[in-house]
């Protein structure tokens, strides 16, 4: 299942418009996991950590996700993005979706933050 948020707003002149499909799930409220689409304005710049940081600011407070470095040093933000294991803060947004989802489900702390060692 999925259901969708996006901005009224057009993307600024440089930017465009993408779709990106989050993994939500809380264990402690959800029965199952499920995704929500979200309409993110991207330039040539923009990380899919950035994008995740857009939509909690402006469109999803709850979302939750962890990104700590923002260098690729310390892997925290490691997750599936469109189906390929890559590291959220490295990744530049090149598509006009994008899904991202935890490496392991079942490490889910809540959506996209997982329990590490």
């Amino acid at each position: 299942m999925s259901t969708q948020a996006s901005t009224d707003a057009a993307a600024p002149a440089g930017t465009r418009m993408v779709k990106v499909e989050c993994f939500r799930f809380d264990p402690e409220h959800d029965d199952r996991p499920r995704f929500r689409t979200y309409e993110v304005p991207v330039d040539g710049e923009t990380r899919v950590s950035d994008c995740l940081e857009y939509i909690r600011e402006h469109l999803d407070p709850s979302l939750a996700f962890f990104v700590n470095c923002k260098r690729g040093t310390c892997t925290r933000c490691s997750m599936r993005i469109n189906g390929k294991v890559r590291m959220a803060c490295l990744t530049l947004v090149e598509e006009d979706h994008l899904r991202v989802e935890p490496l392991k489900p079942e490490t889910v702390i809540r959506d996209l933050w997982v329990k590490t060692t």
